[in-house]
């Protein structure tokens, strides 16, 4: 129950000051027991498991010291919940007392959050005319309030800024003194100090007995400097010109240390404060008259009160006619006019009001132009924003440079085509996702690298110094590369290499754009392919046609001849030498021809092979008796030897019986150059073992003449041959069958 009333009273207490955004009694151990929250002026008590420990908050640990009835003030920081700052950012002073029993023991401390930002929004409000080179600086240097409101509170937040990294030398003597004025290279320097210790015992004194003011536990870091920097250019030539220039910062200053300390009355702020800014604003506008940007102010209620020569040229409207003009209604396009209305309405919140933004203007020819603004807001004598100046560049130009940028840069992105930027020494500086796909590198592996990452070892080092040699002098160059990936496979690239100059006609860059040609290079070597097996199958038809035709008009009177050349030399044998020998002349030049015909038609019509299972050795054997009469008549001695164990295999024997005899020939009319003793063919079988399966392999071997590198290529093509007696028709035999028993 009591600790209900407790939270009623505190409750009525938060609504009453509405100064404290949150209320707490922490016992001794520095658990909330209680807290209540402000909440816009509808007070609200916390939840008991939504309490928090504070134990290790420093202001608690400060607070352990104090005796009955002593105060201690925190500095001016930012409110933490949870272990992290709250955001939107929460200025606060917390205000702390202990909290005593009956017997004079501490049962814990009272902490009240004091709305720090209602003191600075004060403070800002007050040097509004002086507000460009005015400062509140804490003990350590850290801003409190900043022109550049990015600045403040750099002890709550990494890598925090001091006024000393700006101003080291003036903040080395600011820091020692109390108060004072000095030149600096910074500028004309003015400055005060106050301690809120001494502030709490003044007032505090005005309304009571000095002796009777509780003890205040401060120290010199919870001091607050405020520093006036008034650059040197502004400075007049003689003391009492300067006086006369700058009348208004020093009652600007005199108003702010009145303010922080709660003597001077808020009457002869205002007064002082009215003839400052008139001042104020009549510099201010007469500045900006001379300055080259666009430079509008606009009332509360949306109305034009002032605009420059400037913006007048860039809107083609003259002053009397927008001048008391409505700003939305002349210049905003109507697709952004509710936008901008909303922008108005945050008049009533001056924290929220952008300082900066972008927008579009429309002029008077219904042009359209981007200005990115810079916004000063204005105040009346009861701290209402009266007006909002805004200072514009015309960045239409640059935006729509950098809208062709991004599209230009989606575009290679996207690109179905490979695009590489490499400096004049050749290192990679940008590649295109296409460029990862196709070649399997990541932009990192790549970048400060050559291309020749890529190379295969088939472009010759001349082609690549031709390369250089023609975009080195401005020209494109085209051609294909055979590249390898990544993962090692080979690929093909056509590709298109150019260089890109600056502005001084100077070469700075290459650019390469690349197409994958893998698959129109298999396209092409499968058309090429069947065009020489379809020139193959035109040629076998046509052979076979003449083959046929040769056949049946030559066999017939070949027969009559070779008979009667046997009769002959059946009655002359014996009795006329010379008619004996032509006889033997004119049958083996009729057995040629009759070998010819036979070749010709193998060839041309092809018969289907009968397959059965064979041994390899059986086969050989057979073979080499087959062809053994021939084989002595050149004197070749013949050695053959068969793998143990060879499996049988399927094939046609009298088909594969022609492909080894053939060989075997061959090999024979090879060694004819060799000495008579000298001419050898070896024959082996064995088995084959590969990542296609088993097979039986055959090796005919003659240590003869053999072929050139570039005779190689042609031996299976028919019609083709190296001795001055063939028909160039045999290995063409050979290949086709064992074509049609795929080996």
């Amino acid at each position: 129950v009591r600790k209900e009333r407790m939270k009623a009273l505190l409750k009525t207490f938060s609504v009453k000051k509405g100064l404290y955004d949150q209320i707490r009694l922490l016992n001794e151990k520095g658990w909330e027991v209680i807290r209540v929250n402000y909440r816009d002026g509808d007070p609200q008590s916390v939840a008991d498991e939504d309490l928090q420990n504070k134990s290790q908050r420093y202001y608690f640990l400060e607070s352990q010291a104090l005796k009955p009835e002593g105060i201690y003030i925190s500095p001016l920081d930012l409110n933490v919940e949870g272990g992290k700052i709250e955001h939107p950012i929460k200025p606060m002073m917390r205000f702390t007392t202990p909290v005593f029993n009956e017997d004079g023991e501490k049962k814990g401390i009272v902490v009240l959050n004091y709305f720090g930002s209602r003191l600075l929004r004060n403070f800002t409000l007050s040097a509004a005319n002086i507000g460009d080179h005015i400062h509140l600086v804490n003990g350590e240097g850290y801003w409190l309030s900043h022109p550049q409101r990015i600045n403040e509170w750099g002890f709550m937040f990494k890598g925090g800024k001091t006024i000393a990294d700006f101003h080291p030398q003036a903040w080395a003597t600011i820091s020692k003194e109390t108060a004072g004025q000095f030149l600096s290279p910074s500028g004309l320097v003015t400055y005060s100090t106050v301690s809120p210790g001494e502030v709490h015992r003044f007032v505090t004194s005005q309304f009571s007995d000095a002796a009777q003011v509780p003890p205040l536990e401060t120290d010199a870091a919870h001091q607050w400097k405020i520093i006036s920097i008034l650059p040197l250019t502004q400075i007049a030539p003689t003391p009492g010109e300067f006086i006369q220039q700058n009348i208004s910062l020093y009652g600007a200053l005199t108003a702010l240390f009145a303010l922080v300390a709660f003597l001077l009355t808020r009457s002869h702020l205002k007064h002082r404060w009215a003839e400052d800014q008139n001042i104020y604003e009549r510099k201010f506008r007469h500045t900006l008259e001379k300055i080259s940007l666009a430079a509008v102010t606009v009332n509360r209620s949306g109305k034009i009160t002032f605009c420059n020569d400037y913006f007048l040229n860039l809107s083609g409207w003259s002053r009397d006619e927008i001048v008391e003009g409505d700003w939305i209604n002349f210049f905003i396009p109507e697709d952004q006019q509710q936008q901008m209305k909303g922008m108005f309405d945050l008049l009533d919140q001056p924290v929220s009001f952008p300082n900066k933004y972008e927008s579009e203007i429309v002029t008077r020819e219904g042009e359209r132009k981007t200005i990115a603004w810079n916004n000063t807001l204005s105040y009346g004598t009861e701290g209402k924003v009266t007006t909002v100046t805004g200072i514009g560049e015309d960045i239409t130009e640059k935006r729509r440079n950098e809208e062709q940028v991004r599209k230009l840069s989606q575009a290679v992105e996207q690109s179905p085509s490979i695009v590489m930027i490499t400096n004049r020494k050749g290192q990679i500086e940008y590649v295109n996702p296409k460029f990862t796909e196709v070649s399997g590198y990541s932009p990192q592996e790549v970048l400060g690298k050559n291309p020749n990452v890529l190379k295969s070892g088939e472009t010759t080092e001349d082609e690549y110094g031709n390369l250089w040699q023609s975009i080195l002098e401005g020209n494109e160059w085209r051609g294909e590369f055979h590249n390898r990936r990544k993962s090692g496979e080979l690929y093909w690239e056509s590709a298109s290499i150019s260089a890109l100059r600056d502005s001084n006609g100077e070469i700075t860059h290459f650019v390469a754009v690349k197409e994958d040609i893998n698959e129109r290079k298999k396209l092409e070597q499968t058309v090429e392919q069947r065009n020489k097996e379809l020139a193959k199958s035109q040629a076998l038809a046509a052979m076979g046609k003449m083959a046929s035709m040769v056949a049946h008009d030559l066999r017939n009177p070949l027969s009559s001849v070779k008979m009667g050349l046997q009769i002959i030399g059946k009655q002359q044998q014996g009795l006329n030498q010379e008619a004996d020998e032509l006889c033997q002349i004119g049958m083996q030049q009729i057995r040629y021809m009759e070998e010819i015909l036979s070749d010709m038609l193998t060839f041309s019509k092809p018969e289907a092979v009968k397959m059965e299972w064979l041994s390899a050795d059986k086969l050989l054997e057979t073979t080499v008796g087959l062809v053994q009469q021939k084989l002595d008549t050149y004197n070749v001695e013949v050695s053959m030897e068969n793998q143990a164990g060879l499996p049988s295999f399927p094939g046609d024997v009298s088909k594969l019986r022609q492909v080894f005899t053939n060989l075997i020939i061959n090999a024979a009319q090879a060694t004819e150059a060799n000495p008579e003793n000298e001419r050898k063919i070896e024959i082996k079988s064995s088995l084959h073992l590969s990542s296609e399966g088993t097979a039986v392999r055959f090796d005919i071997c003659d240590n003869g003449v053999g072929l050139e590198d570039s005779e190689v290529e042609n031996m299976f093509e028919a019609f083709y041959t190296k001795k001055t007696k063939g028909t160039g028709l045999g290995l063409a035999i050979v290949r086709q069958i064992v074509d049609q028993h795929h080996g």
